[in-house]
């Protein structure tokens, strides 16, 4: 099956269980959530002269399949955090990443504790999903371009500004980083991975990142392995890096979130 097949399949499950919750959790119940709502600032990780890290935590995913279906949220994530990670992002997508937004919740709680922000990654796809995540503690929230229509990438960002959320824009191509910047994206997410075939390169930061004002946040996402990688992306003008997997398979966690994390940025 084709990776494209995969997506599709991934945001009609979405569509089905938004519609779902909102029966089960009225926006009116997220809202009145919303006025109790208090997470670390996900613009301040970027004031550091490194490259922040921010690790990923994920059970399984669509390109690796199953990585650690049994893992301990909070020990990764204090791992993470006392080791110079300067944000968690956890994934909440079901079917091909096995998260939930209860895992939010939990990595939120301790998030709030050693202040630390959290980047919610799904495919946002409803202006629900982004008062859901704000509601169980999501300091940022996951935006890609290309799953979306204009007109719902423009009310996903204004609803993102009211209510206070960092949205992380995620382009993979000129086009869709045009889309992003005309619709004021101050975070952009390059993604080093083709969502429709899964494929891989960090030529793709290079090419698109001199396109990017200096003004704007940038991150690198996928495809980063080591602290070569890292160095790399900071030539080309990375504020962040966005790692995952290579955290999570490595035999020495702790070490390897140390060198991820001592990068120093070229801007």
């Amino acid at each position: 099956m084709k990776y494209g097949d995969v997506l599709e399949k991934i945001l009609n499950y979405k569509k089905k269980l938004v519609e779902e919750n909102k029966v089960k959790s009225p926006i009116s119940v997220l809202d009145k959530s919303i006025e109790n709502y208090s997470a670390s600032d996900f613009l301040s990780i970027f004031d550091s002269s490194n490259v922040a890290l921010i690790a990923e935590i994920k059970r399984s995913s669509a390109s690796a399949g199953e990585i650690n279906q049994n893992i301990d949220l909070e020990e990764f994530a204090l791992d993470y955090i006392n080791n110079g990670a300067s944000a968690i992002s956890i994934l909440t997508e079901k079917t091909k990443f096995s998260g939930s937004i209860s895992d939010l919740k939990k990595i939120s709680e301790i998030g709030r504790k050693m202040n630390t922000p959290i980047l919610q990654k799904d495919f946002v796809i409803d202006e629900y999903q982004i008062l859901e995540g704000a509601t169980n503690g999501a300091s940022a929230i996951l935006i890609i371009v290309s799953i979306l229509e204009e007109h719902k990438l423009k009310s996903l960002l204004n609803l993102c500004s009211e209510i206070s959320i960092a949205p992380l824009v995620e382009v993979f191509n000129e086009k869709e980083l045009d889309i992003a910047l005309n619709h004021g994206a101050n975070i952009i997410g390059i993604n080093n991975r083709n969502l429709n075939n899964l494929e891989t390169s960090l030529d793709v930061f290079e090419k698109l990142a001199p396109a990017v004002p200096k003004d704007k946040i940038l991150i690198a996402e996928s495809g980063l392995k080591n602290i070569d990688d890292v160095k790399r992306m900071a030539n080309a003008g990375a504020d962040a890096v966005l790692i995952g997997e290579s955290i999570l398979i490595n035999n020495n966690i702790q070490s390897h979130i140390k060198q991820l994390s001592s990068v120093k940025k070229c801007k």
